[in-house]
């Protein structure tokens, strides 16, 4: 299939994240919005794209003792591919990195199965219920919540499960740059 680079975007990569953002979302963010998450350097944002696009893109904050998983999206025709699970795992692995981090947090969609269950595969669990949280349609976001993101024994669940997405994504012909840390 080609040549993927999981990257920290650059400025040239704002009109195909807005674009993807388009595509997946429907206008979550402007290019204004996404601009101040590129600029700020509090927030780790990483894409997955060949030289001609981005395929996929996940944006997390660090919050105290916190990683807010804010964003992960992946081109509809590029789904079940093992892109979101390539870039959930090194959001969450930034976050260990970072030692400060005990938890990650995170709203899914309540209709939103597929992403439920990537989320579960990583030890979230669902903690609440955020009514009328989403708009266009209007729908209900559910709380996920891991424990233990600082810990040595996640370290190594991570890594094992990195080691897992990125063989899932390899042996559908991509040769995989990672350029992310």
């Amino acid at each position: 299939m080609g040549q993927l680079e999981l990257r920290r975007p650059t400025m040239m990569d704002l009109n195909g994240i807005v674009h993807l953002d388009q595509v997946c979302l429907g206008g979550f963010w402007s290019d204004q919005e996404y601009t101040r998450e590129l600029e700020n350097p509090q927030h780790t944002l990483l894409v997955v794209a060949s030289p001609a696009q981005v395929w996929g893109c996940g944006v997390s904050w660090g919050i105290a003792d916190e990683l807010h998983l804010v964003l992960l999206m992946v081109h509809p025709q590029y789904r079940r591919r093992g892109l979101g699970g390539l870039l959930l795992c090194r959001l969450l692995q930034l976050g260990h990195r970072g030692g400060d981090r005990r938890w990650a947090t995170l709203e899914v969609r309540a209709s939103n199965e597929a992403a439920q269950r990537l989320y579960q595969h990583f030890g979230f669990e669902v903690v609440g219920r955020r009514p009328r949280y989403y708009q266009n349609p209007e729908e209900d976001a559910l709380i996920l919540w891991r424990n233990h993101l600082n810990t040595p024994q996640t370290a190594q669940e991570l890594q094992q499960q990195w080691q897992s997405w990125r063989s899932r994504v390899e042996t559908q012909g991509w040769s995989l740059i990672d350029r992310s840390y």
